[in-house]
């Protein structure tokens, strides 16, 4: 299969950039909105947005989920805190959908006296 010509490449990257940066935007201000709200899930986000949020490759979400199934609830992303499912019989992490405002407060839980 040929590549595309340069300026279709150049074009394809800058879309994705461009998502990158909205989907970043979008979730910022959904955790602002949802502060104001008394840190409520005022919406949720998709596999690729908090993954770029956590600053992690995709496959790391689907390994803190494994992680939330296999701990049972311990440790990793947790069903009903951390991730719910449309379909309880859906297995594709992709059609997830993901409570960011729970995610990250967690998230920093982990840093044990960070102000200090």
């Amino acid at each position: 299969m040929s590549q595309p010509p340069p300026v279709i490449q150049h074009d394809m990257e800058l879309s994705k950039d461009i998502e990158k940066i909205l989907r970043s935007i979008d979730l910022s201000l959904q955790l602002i909105a949802s502060k104001e709200a008394g840190k409520q899930t005022i919406a949720f986000v998709d596999k690729k947005t908090i993954a770029t949020k956590l600053g992690v490759p995709p496959v790391t979400i689907d390994k803190l989920v494994h992680q939330g199934v296999v701990s049972k609830g311990k440790s990793g992303f947790v069903f009903g805190r951390h991730y719910t499912k449309l379909d309880p019989t859906e297995t594709n992490t992709g059609n997830f959908l993901y409570d960011a405002v729970k995610i990250l407060q967690d998230a920093w839980c982990c840093f044990k006296d960070y102000d200090n």
